[in-house]
């Protein structure tokens, strides 16, 4: 006899789907982004793990359980002697503190980074081609990373990467969010959605890939909360003391948010319960603000070019200086090994200080480790790459003014931009998780895609 496998039709088929609770939306979202992309997830979980193994050898060898194991004819070998042992030890005294294995934590792995990158990273070590070269970056123009969709608006404001996934989100004047996914083949838009009236200009996504936070310039009291699994933008509403979120950041370890709510002033927010939890007064209006590396510090940038520096345990300020040279302050980041400070101006200069020699220093004038004047006008934009490795700059004043900076030489890449390629005016610029790309939105609906073949992973 045979069977009838063909699938459910009719009411049977409107039952089935009643039966699931799952929202349609939800459902084919979660797919695209977790299903679709679960060859990149378990690469890179695979790669973590393999980042993760310890090198199991004794610290020691004991010639008398050597001897032990031979003249006992119990025990035939020496792996079973000593798991004997260990057995009966741990069943008396229990397995001792030191003896416990703990998996490397993330800290480790920053501080094995930041002891070989930033201004640490030898010369030799350059030229030996342990590191990233300076002069010639091996970089490609790839598709555009919105060239499914062209609508997020004339001007791309944001280009961020997700944490976890090879996917981008892409935001613009017009107010619509798009989510894509990048390949070397094609990349492809996995969902969009519209905030009307609003101009997209900032969004960070949480350190665990699940949610992200959207801000606009035209929505001075608001922002969007999305979740990325359930595809559900929600519209939080702050207080009236903000008056811009055009300042806003996410710490790194995902805890606090920050908002310049005015002026001189900085509102602190749990990124969990989105409650206030202090008010930060500074003595100047305020242009820039960034967390540190270990997102215990907040520092924020005058628009004279005062930096005050917060810490964030006892939401005291413990150091002022100025920014030598600056006139009108425009922009401040910090570097992922936390080892650095770069500030750019609107005289077009980028200062570069190291943290360590802030703290050191009491002067109210310190001198600056590295300064990069290749640029005329504005800084604008900001960014290192995730390995302290390049310092990107740019300015939205004149088409194509960018530059990407080698760190340690501090070097001006020569083949970026490329001579004779106008990329226009450039709003933004974001490297991925593992440097592998780098994006950059421009005044022409473009959110331009590089890759870095330094770098082999997303």
């Amino acid at each position: 006899m045979k069977r009838n496998w063909s699938k459910p039709r009719g009411n049977a088929r409107m039952k089935k789907m009643r039966n699931n609770d799952e929202d349609p939306e939800e459902s084919k979202l979660s797919h695209l982004l977790f299903h679709k992309s679960k060859n990149m997830s378990e690469k890179l979980k695979s790669q973590d793990d393999s980042n993760s193994e310890l090198d199991l050898k004794p610290a020691w060898t004991d010639d008398d359980d050597q001897n032990q194991v031979a003249s006992n004819p119990m025990f035939k070998g020496k792996a079973q002697y000593a798991d004997k042992l260990k057995q009966k030890f741990e069943t008396m005294m229990g397995t001792p503190s030191w003896a416990k294995i703990k998996p490397k934590t993330a800290d480790e792995d920053t501080d094995k980074i930041s002891n070989r990158v930033g201004h640490l990273e030898s010369k030799k070590m350059i030229q030996a081609g342990t590191g990233l070269k300076p002069k010639v970056l091996e970089i490609r123009p790839a598709q555009d990373a919105n060239s499914d969709t062209k609508n997020e608006g004339p001007n791309i404001y944001c280009v961020e990467f997700h944490p976890k996934l090879s996917v981008a989100l892409v935001g613009g004047s017009a107010g619509v969010v798009s989510l894509l996914s990048l390949s070397a083949h094609q990349n492809k838009k996995l969902h969009s959605f519209e905030l009307k009236q609003w101009e997209i200009h900032n969004a960070r996504f949480t350190p665990s890939g699940t949610h992200a936070f959207i801000t606009s310039t035209s929505r001075h009291r608001q922002y969007c909360y999305y979740d990325l699994i359930k595809a559900v933008p929600e519209i939080i509403d702050l207080p009236n003391l903000v008056k811009n979120t055009k300042n806003f950041e996410l710490s790194r370890d995902g805890k606090y948010i920050a908002i310049c709510g005015g002026f001189d002033e900085v509102l602190i927010f749990s990124a969990t319960s989105r409650e206030l939890i202090r008010r930060l007064k500074n003595n100047s209006d305020i242009v820039s603000i960034c967390f540190s590396g270990t997102s215990d510090q907040l520092y924020c940038y005058g628009v004279q070019g005062e930096v005050t520096m917060w810490d964030l345990s006892t939401f005291r300020s413990y150091r002022k200086f100025y920014d030598q040279g600056c006139v009108n302050g425009s922009i401040i980041t910090t570097s992922p090994c936390g080892r650095l400070i770069a500030m750019g101006s609107g005289e077009g200069i980028v200062n570069i200080y190291q943290t360590s020699a802030l703290k050191e220093s009491t002067t109210y004038n310190p001198e600056p480790f590295h300064v990069v004047s290749s640029l005329c006008t504005k800084i604008t934009g900001l960014q290192f790459n995730p390995s302290t490795e390049i310092m990107a700059i740019i300015s939205n004043v004149l088409p194509s003014a960018a530059k990407l900076v080698h760190i340690p030489s501090y070097k001006i890449f020569q083949n970026f931009p490329t001579q004779g390629k106008d990329i226009s005016l450039l709003n933004c610029i974001r490297f991925s998780p593992n440097s592998g790309y780098m994006g950059v939105g421009n005044d022409k609906q473009r959110a331009l895609l590089y890759r870095l073949k330094h770098y082999k992973n997303y």
